[in-house]
Parts: C-alpha cells; structure tokens; sequence
C-alpha cells in the first residue's frame, strides 16, 4: 500500500538541500510527484507531494528530522478528491503601487474561488511615476473559465490597473 502526503519544510537555505532532500527521499523508496520552492533572504521554504510505501513512510520523516536538525518539516495526508478538469491561466498585472493592493487582488481571486499556483509581487520606483507593482500570477482555473473575465474584474480595482494574458 502507497501513502500519499504533502511535505512542507522550511529553514535556512543550505546549498544543495532540494537535492540532499530528494536522494535521501529516493533512498527510502519516496518519490515527488510534484515540488515547489521558494528562496529567499536567506531561507527557503518547499512543498513536496510524497508517495512512498506505508512501511517506509515513518522512518523516511525519521530520517528527513534527524538528518537536517535546522529544517522544519510538516505533514498533512492527501485526500483523495474529485477532480474537476482544469487549465493554468498566466497574468502579469501592473499597476501604481499603494497600501492594500495585493490583499485587494487576493481577494478578488479567493471571491472568483480561483486557486493561486504561483503569485510573484515585485515593488519599484520609475521615475516620473513613482512606485509600481508588478505581479505574475499562475492561476488554476476549470476549464470553461475565461481569462479575459479575470482580467477585468482585476481591472476593475482601478483605472490604472493594467492585466496582460500570456500564452
């Protein structure tokens, strides 16, 4: 019998550890059937969705606590659920910069019930203009979602508000 769960770890970014973290994984018999990390400053946070034999499930988290006493790792089950057919839609959004504005697109999305896959928010000053958002969102969205309706209802948060679709 497989286990199935999704590995969250974070702490200091030590060159190598995706890597380290992986083979030791691969060695108890695990495998990643999906992974994202994020570095930053110094640190690093990665999601890692695991499949191993439930015989080997306890000693590989065993092994992963024991072998990096700086990381922190947690656990939770994947449940098995429906799944609805479904797309990535990619958007850069670029606006005038101002307090709120990347809780107000979150909440945009979370009120379209769309899942974020990926939100990268960067800040800058231009002259003339002063200081601009930029955002690149990867969106899971169902099938029949229209990223033109997305788009607009983001739009709608300002006149200056500009979404561009890529392919």
């Amino acid at each position: 019998m497989k286990s199935n769960y999704i590995t969250t770890v974070y702490g200091p970014d030590i060159p190598g550890v995706i890597k380290s973290l992986s083979m030791l994984t691969r060695r108890y018999g695990g495998e990643w059937l999906t992974s994202k990390v994020i570095k930053t400053n110094g640190q690093f946070a990665a999601l890692m969705n695991v499949v191993i034999s439930s015989s080997k499930e306890v000693e590989l988290k065993s092994s992963l606590e024991k072998s990096f006493p700086t990381l922190t790792f947690v656990y939770s089950p994947v449940q098995g659920m429906i799944q609805k057919a479904t797309k990535t839609i990619r958007l850069v959004v670029d606006c005038i910069d101002r307090p709120g504005l990347t809780g107000d697109l979150t909440n945009i999305l979370t009120n379209l019930d769309i899942c974020v896959e990926n939100m990268e928010c960067r800040r800058f000053a231009m002259d003339g203009i002063g200081n601009v958002f930029s955002a690149q969102l990867a969106l899971r969205v169902t099938e029949s979602t229209k990223s033109e309706n997305i788009a607009g209802e983001i739009e709608a948060l300002s006149e200056d508000v500009r979404v561009n679709v890529l392919k």
